[in-house]
């Protein structure tokens, strides 16, 4: 890898300048879009709440875990596929997986009010702001 540098120094900047180039990497969410991880979250902000859908499909309702702390969102799970005992299988496309992303909220939780739904393979959330996380009105004197 490092043959066509002519010095020890030239292959540390060409280190340096790709570990700072994974950083900026989208995967390391960075962005506003994370093509590297799973499941694929949306997250929008609606009045003072914040909401997070997620594609999970195939994974059942009681496969799915969801923990929220502060500003932190983790959903971990895992796909579990099932075939009759006695089938031919002709093609396994799909596999058994297991998943566990953390997101870091724009805001603080009120982790008391969480709500969440999961309806054809789509999770959403719906994370309410905690009050003291929320801007206060100062009057001037």
């Amino acid at each position: 890898m490092f043959g066509r540098f002519s010095n020890t120094i030239d292959a540390l900047f060409a280190v340096q300048n790709a570990v700072e180039a994974a950083r900026r990497n989208e995967y390391f969410e960075t962005g506003t879009t994370c093509r590297g991880a799973f499941p694929f979250v949306d997250l929008f902000q609606d009045g003072d709440d914040t909401v997070l859908t997620a594609e999970i499909p195939g994974v059942k309702r009681e496969d799915i875990n969801i923990e929220v702390k502060e500003n932190l969102f983790r959903i971990h799970g895992e796909r579990k596929l099932e075939y009759p005992e006695k089938a031919s299988i002709h093609r396994v496309e799909r596999q058994n997986m297991k998943f566990d992303r953390t997101i870091r909220l724009p805001i603080r939780v009120d982790s008391n009010n969480v709500k969440a739904e999961y309806i054809n393979g789509v999770l959403k959330v719906k994370l309410p702001r905690a009050e003291s996380d929320k801007p206060k009105q100062i009057k001037v004197a």
